[in-house]
């Protein structure tokens, strides 16, 4: 008798370097809440009386202000592949998380809550703005995804220099297009996400320098950051420009710290594991109803500590939050799983029914 082999399905297979990048960009994210969100941006004043803590503040902010253009880079990277169900898992995430927020305010301060909590749960208060604009880049990848397909290599590269020289003269130099947001901005998040695929579809040179060329080019960008803003808050009080999304930098430095990432070589299940739920980490200290909490925390060390004691105190709580977030998320993806077979549960005995007369149809024939 003629054995026959069934086919298997091939399972997909993460790179755990690039989910690794994941979770570092996530971890950065908290880390400029802690800095610049949690804690007041140094001033004129601030600088010239405190140089060494200012210092260590832009530094700071210099090392993780490109982890938002990090994330969304990484979509395009992979490209997103618009699922109904994917679409649907994400908001169920959202809506968990947020529920989660109001009952822990509930609990430990009840006056916070005020008539914004339907606004909260929709998204409508803008806490979440980077899951308003991500939904938004979601529904219109199908578009983003067949320019990509159709456009070859120089045409996809003349639509890039275009756009993000516009956005260099209108958006960040000038800002005369304040709908630019300086990339807090659906069309920002467009091009960074174009950017990404572009970078993994059509390789040049910049794209395969050495690792450690890319890390270099990383930290160089952290000292002229550092550098640059703390010499134009020293004397002219301004310099937060730098820090713009949208600052070619920042995107610089983005770009050359997920090139990095790429050219690591990590198999893990325990990283692969934790980024699957590394959108948590954001989802809890952003909602203003718990990000309150995280916020007066971090001040208040900052207020009553020594600097160092502050550094480690901050440098825990924001690993604490990390790794709690994603645990969290973990009973989530269980929640989620069980609606899920509760969904198909019902659907089930209706599908059997149209199988069974499809069946009956076919021996009938």
């Amino acid at each position: 008798m003629k054995e026959t082999l069934t086919p298997v399905k091939a399972q997909k297979v993460r790179d755990s370097n690039m989910e690794l990048l994941r979770l570092v960009a996530m971890l950065l994210v908290l880390v400029v809440h802690a800095n610049f969100r949690a804690l007041p941006v140094p001033d004129m004043r601030y600088t010239q009386v405190h140089p060494q803590s200012a210092l260590l503040m832009f530094m700071t902010e210099g090392f993780s202000i490109c982890a938002v253009n990090l994330f969304v880079l990484l979509s395009g990277w992979y490209g997103i592949h618009f699922r109904a169900k994917r679409l649907a898992e994400l908001l169920f995430q959202v809506l968990f998380f947020g529920l989660l927020a109001i009952a822990v305010c509930a609990v430990w301060a009840p006056q916070q809550l005020g008539h914004d909590v339907l606004a909260h749960l929709l998204m409508l208060t803008g806490d979440y703005w980077f899951i308003n604009v991500y939904l938004a880049l979601y529904l219109l990848s199908p578009v983003l995804n067949a320019f990509v397909e159709h456009a070859d290599k120089r045409q996809f590269a003349c639509v890039l220099v275009a756009f993000f020289a516009f956005q260099f003269v209108f958006g960040w130099a000038t800002e005369a297009s304040r709908w630019l947001m300086a990339g807090y901005s659906l069309p920002s998040f467009m091009g960074l996400y174009l950017l990404g695929r572009f970078m993994r579809l059509h390789p040049i040179r910049l794209w395969q320098l050495n690792r450690w060329a890319d890390l270099a080019i990383y930290l160089a960008i952290v000292a002229i950051l550092t550098v640059g803003v703390f010499a134009l808050k020293r004397h002219t009080g301004r310099g937060g420009v730098l820090y713009f999304y949208i600052c070619p930098l920042v995107i610089l430095q983005a770009m050359h710290l997920l090139l990095l990432f790429s050219k690591l070589s990590l198999h893990s299940r325990v990283v692969n594991w934790l980024a699957s739920s590394a959108l948590a980490a954001y989802l809890t200290q952003s909602s203003s109803f718990i990000g309150v909490f995280y916020d007066k925390i971090i001040l208040n060390w900052f207020n009553n500590e020594p600097r160092v004691q502050f550094i480690i105190y901050t440098g825990l709580f924001v690993l604490a939050v990390f790794l709690g977030s994603i645990l969290i998320d973990k009973v989530r993806t269980l929640l989620w799983r069980l609606v899920c077979k509760q969904i198909e549960g019902a659907s089930g005995p209706k599908h059997s029914k149209l199988m069974n007369k499809t069946q009956v149809s076919k021996v009938v024939k």
